[in-house]
């Protein structure tokens, strides 16, 4: 039997998080800084969008799509 459950506490689930978002900093903080007026709301476009290119990606790479 696996032991699969040992990232069911919240400090491992914060580190998924991080790493899963990772991607999405790096479109994030051009984000911030190309809109001005709305810093945070350019961040976290820019964010989700990063995000969103590494799971299209990571699903490509997997023959998911």
């Amino acid at each position: 039997m696996s032991d699969i459950g040992i990232l069911n506490d919240p400090i491992s689930q914060m580190f998924i998080a991080l790493v899963f978002g990772g991607p999405g900093l790096l479109l994030g903080i051009p984000g911030a800084l190309l809109w001005k007026k709305h810093r945070i709301a350019g961040a976290f476009l820019g964010a989700v969008g990063g995000f969103i290119i590494c799971l299209v990606g990571w699903m490509i790479s997997k023959d998911i799509i």
